[in-house]
């Protein structure tokens, strides 16, 4: 049976309301950016995803821009649990809570945007994937991987993926 690739109205459609980063809305619709379909099924996969989460250099949570701001990925979260805020925390454990009780395969869908080396930055659903991190329970997650420009101005976060521009004399 063939995969159908999700259209940019239905990538609209479903994470408009949730998308809360940086991301460059009327550039992905006026250049019709593709969207591939990527499954998740293993813990060597969420290694490959970062979120918009940022650990400073003294253990604590920082913003995307603050000069010592390093990404975390999936693989991070289980090492990194007692750096995050208290509401980041009780959110991750629902639904480390919600899949421990699930029959079965866990199965969502998440938003995000392609990084170098097969490498994903999540837009939405980072509490369920860092459960997932978290769980030792089957699941299969679809990405709705959008391969837009790797510059900042596709997505704020892509300054950590990026070389700094010299400044010109």
């Amino acid at each position: 049976m063939a995969s159908h690739l999700p259209t940019l109205g239905a990538f609209v459609e479903t994470f408009r309301d949730a998308i809360r980063v940086g991301f460059n809305w009327d550039r992905f619709l006026a250049e019709k950016w593709p969207i591939e379909l990527v499954t998740l099924d293993s813990p060597a996969d969420l290694a490959r995803c970062f979120m918009p989460w940022y650990i400073g250099t003294i253990g604590d949570e920082v913003a995307y821009d603050h000069p010592e701001a390093a990404p975390m990925s999936l693989h991070d979260v289980p090492k990194a649990m007692q750096l995050l805020n208290e509401e980041r925390k009780a959110d991750i454990q629902n639904y480390v809570d919600l899949f421990r009780k699930e029959k079965g395969v866990v199965e969502f869908t998440a938003p995000t945007y392609a990084l170098p080396d097969d490498q994903y930055f999540i837009l939405d659903r980072n509490h369920r994937l860092s459960a997932l991190a978290l769980n030792a329970v089957p699941f299969r997650v679809t990405l709705w991987n959008v391969r837009g420009p790797l510059e900042p101005d596709g997505l704020l976060d892509l300054i950590h993926w990026t070389p700094p521009r010299k400044s010109l004399p």
